[in-house]
């Protein structure tokens, strides 16, 4: 399995242990600050992309004595940093990409994470992203049937509209649905899982799922 992992420049107090995900056979993305971050925890991306508005002159130079290749961007841009790293990691064709240091901190940065696969150029990655941070482990999904597993270190699960969902149904959970229909933004929260896995399926629409713990 090809895996990319892309870690970004939110807060390093949202980070979860990198010790579980890293390994020789994953390839590391560093953006912007977050290549940095990589580096003060011993790893070396193999790329390194972004418009370093976060870096100091000094600590950029360092960056490129460290990491082969380091691609600059202005700083004025149609793309967001992250946009850009998820679009090299695509280009790669990987089964999984999981994005680091994409959530707490400026709000307009978690936002526009959040909302970067509801964007039609990113329909394609909907299936292989994830995004991880020590509290949260968060996944997009378009219509279809799926069976999820409850993770071992969470507690509650959520569902999020990210548009117009209709035939929505829960299995499998505390609080569970028969072919319900939700408009944009309705935030079905705090929910559990009745067994280890829960099956969920929708007929259209885009659901953020969220699982969580305190």
């Amino acid at each position: 399995m090809k895996i990319i992992h892309i870690m970004v420049g939110g807060p390093a107090s949202e980070l979860p242990d990198l010790k579980q995900y890293t390994n020789a056979d994953i390839s590391w993305v560093g953006v912007d600050r977050g290549a940095k971050r990589l580096l003060d925890r011993g790893i070396v991306p193999t790329i390194a992309m972004g418009d370093f508005d976060s870096l100091t002159a000094e600590e950029l130079a360092d960056l490129k004595t460290k990491v082969d290749e380091v691609l600059e961007f202005p700083a004025e841009k149609d793309e967001t940093d992250t946009e850009i790293g998820l679009s090299w990691a695509m280009e790669q064709h990987p089964d999984k990409i999981r994005i680091f240091g994409a959530t707490g901190g400026r709000l307009d940065h978690l936002l526009a994470n959040l909302m970067m696969l509801t964007k039609p150029r990113f329909l394609a990655a909907v299936p292989v992203v994830e995004l991880i941070d020590r509290y949260n482990y968060i996944k997009m999904y378009t219509p279809g049937s799926y069976t999820i597993e409850k993770l071992p270190d969470k507690k509650y699960v959520a569902f999020t509209t990210m548009k117009d969902v209709t035939g929505l149904t829960l299995k499998g959970f505390a609080y569970p649905l028969e072919n319900a229909t939700y408009p944009v933004g309705s935030a079905l929260s705090s929910n559990e899982f009745v067994e280890q896995v829960g099956k969920f399926s929708f007929t259209t629409g885009m659901i953020l799922l969220t699982q969580s713990n305190d």
